[in-house]
């Protein structure tokens, strides 16, 4: 009979070994590329199918399922680069970097820099762009929708504060991936063919509603200022970062600010005592 060493070095006969060193050896074995990680002693399959093929069975459910979840969370990128393709990638990043937890949504975040530079991306120069606007829907799509805007409060002038909706985030990226993502998902060749990759900075505010996961593009200026009061700043904190976000005179960086947070959705300007203005609704 195989034995094999435990902790403290001694011979342990499989059929004798603790719980945790064989869940541990069944887990290194499931997720194991090459065939001699995959072996596991025949003792322990006595009485049930052929140990190979029982782990075959249970490897490709288990691998099946973490491709499935990544794919639920990437969704323009599954699109983009095919289920088979996909599938491979998902696979070996299943390998690289398990699961430490039953809870598969707070997994995947690593999935982002794993596909970076993959063999066979090499047209894709947006792709890594794409997986991490992917990844900021399905962080959003798992919040609960905030209808009372009980976010960051930022006092702006007299007794007037600024609420903002809570989860709202600023993304930005070198790349057009909203339009990426609209057309990939649409299935839409023509538009994907005709987005232009050079178009510069793009900014989003990002948040949740009842209706679903809300974008709203932002010029640098409003990036910044939205960026300052989501990361703690006061009002005129804020109102200097907007202002050292580009060359736009201040008139145009006020215009800016009014056009697109003040009268946002994600926004709601609101007495002390909450009784709302109307602004942001």
């Amino acid at each position: 009979m195989q034995r094999t060493p435990d902790i403290a070095g001694a011979q342990v006969a499989p059929a004798l070994w603790p719980l945790a060193m064989l869940q541990s050896r069944m887990a290194t074995a499931l997720m194991a590329a090459d065939d001699a990680g995959r072996e596991l002693p025949a003792a322990l399959f006595a009485g049930a199918m052929p140990g190979a093929e029982g782990l075959r069975v249970h490897r490709n459910t288990v691998l099946g399922g973490l491709s499935h979840a990544l794919r639920q969370t990437y969704p323009a990128v599954d699109q983009l680069v095919g289920e088979a393709f996909f599938d491979r990638m998902a696979v070996e990043f299943s390998r690289a970097q398990p699961p430490r937890a039953p809870q598969l949504g707070s997994w995947g975040h690593g999935f982002v820099a794993f596909i970076d530079g993959f063999p066979g991306t090499g047209n894709l120069p947006y792709l890594r762009a794409l997986a991490q606007f992917d990844a900021r829907f399905d962080e959003l799509a798992r919040r609960v929708p905030d209808d009372r805007h009980a976010g960051v409060a930022v006092p702006l002038h007299g007794e007037l504060n600024l609420y903002f909706t809570a989860g709202l985030l600023v993304h930005s990226s070198s790349y057009p991936v909203a339009a990426l993502r609209e057309a990939i998902l649409a299935d839409d060749a023509a538009a994907l063919a005709a987005v232009d990759l050079a178009c510069g900075e793009q900014h989003f505010a990002m948040w949740r509603t009842a209706e679903g996961v809300m974008l709203q593009p932002l010029g640098a200026a409003a990036a910044s200022y939205l960026r300052a009061v989501l990361d703690g700043g006061t009002s005129e904190q804020a109102l200097a970062a907007a202002l050292s976000a580009g060359d736009s005179p201040e008139g145009a960086v006020a215009a800016q600010l009014q056009q697109e947070i003040l009268q946002a959705r994600f926004v709601r300007v609101a007495t002390h005592n909450n009784a709302a203005t109307g602004a942001g609704q």
